[in-house]
Formats: structure tokens, C-alpha cells, sequence
């Protein structure tokens, strides 16, 4: 199972999604993030993704881990290597401004207003519970490519 991270820029009620372009999730409304690159720590990951996906930078420090995520694609062979524990993190202070790049085309959502239809089919179970302020490990198995959830399990944790 690979690293990968995901980043929720949030400013007061409202949370910046990235509607993805290209790649895996395409189509999808998510939070910025990508693999782990060798020599790199899951921290560097999720910075260096945060930039290239929407120009912003941020430093460390402003990073929350909220959730621990171990996604399972059931329908989709070992080698193609889909299976991933994603670290998901809350950003709540940057510098810039957020812009369209190749990847990624951004959009302030209002909370109450998240594209739940247009996201991943597991987000409406546990991105609620992060923007509550929860702290989450969950697992989710998909199949039809993540189109459809086979099994779930959740639980909250203290900290990270």
C-alpha cells in the first residue's frame, strides 16, 4: 500500500476543493494531494502537492493532520498499485492565492454546500466529521473502481 496525502484549505465556513483534470479522480470534486515520492516525508508530499495543485504555499506548521485513511480497490489488480493510506490534513493559514493549474481548477464551497454527489463515494461519511473537528482513521474497500463502496469501518482518535 503507497503513502499519498490530501490537503482541505479551509477560511471560516468555507472549504477550497479542486475539481481534477487529469489523472486519478478525474471529474471528481477533492482536496489537493498526491502520491509520496521517494526521499520524501508525507509532510514534504502534502506541501509540495498543495503548491502545484493550486500555487499556494503554506508551511508546516499550518498543517493539521485530522485523518488516516487506508483506501482498497477491490476490482483493480495488486500491480496497478491503486491501494493507499492517504493522510489528510487541514490548512488553515497560506500564502497566495489559489489558481487554476494544469491538474487542478479551484472553487470556494461554502460547508453546507459540498458537491458530495460530484466527490468520492466515501466522502460523505468522514469529511463532515473533519470539518467538525474530529480525528479520523477509517477504511474503505470500493469496487466497480471506486464507484461503489463494499465495506467501510470508522472510528474517531484523539490525535495523530
Amino acid at each position: 500500500m503507497r503513502d499519498a496525502t490530501l490537503c482541505y484549505v479551509v477560511q471560516d465556513s468555507r472549504i477550497l476543493l479542486g475539481m481534477k483534470k487529469r489523472g486519478f479522480g478525474v471529474g471528481k470534486w477533492n482536496g489537493y494531494g498526491g502520491k509520496v515520492n521517494a526521499q520524501e516525508t508525507i509532510i514534504q508530499a502534502a506541501l509540495r502537492e498543495l503548491t502545484e495543485e493550486t500555487t499556494i504555499t503554506t508551511e508546516q506548521d499550518h498543517c493539521e493532520k485530522v485523518a488516516e485513511i487506508d483506501f482498497h480497490f477491490a476490482d483493480i489488480p495488486a500491480e496497478k498499485n491503486w491501494d493507499q493510506r492517504v493522510h489528510v490534513f487541514i490548512v488553515r493559514k497560506w500564502n497566495g492565492e489559489p489558481a487554476e493549474t494544469e491538474k487542478m481548477k479551484p472553487q470556494w464551497f461554502h460547508q453546507q454546500d459540498l458537491p458530495l454527489n460530484q466527490m468520492w463515494k466515501d466522502d460523505p461519511y468522514w469529511l463532515p466529521l473533519i470539518f467538525e473537528g474530529k480525528k479520523i482513521k477509517a477504511t474503505f474497500t470500493f469496487k466497480k473502481e471506486g464507484e461503489e463502496i463494499a465495506h467501510h469501518t470508522l472510528a474517531s482518535v484523539e490525535r495523530f
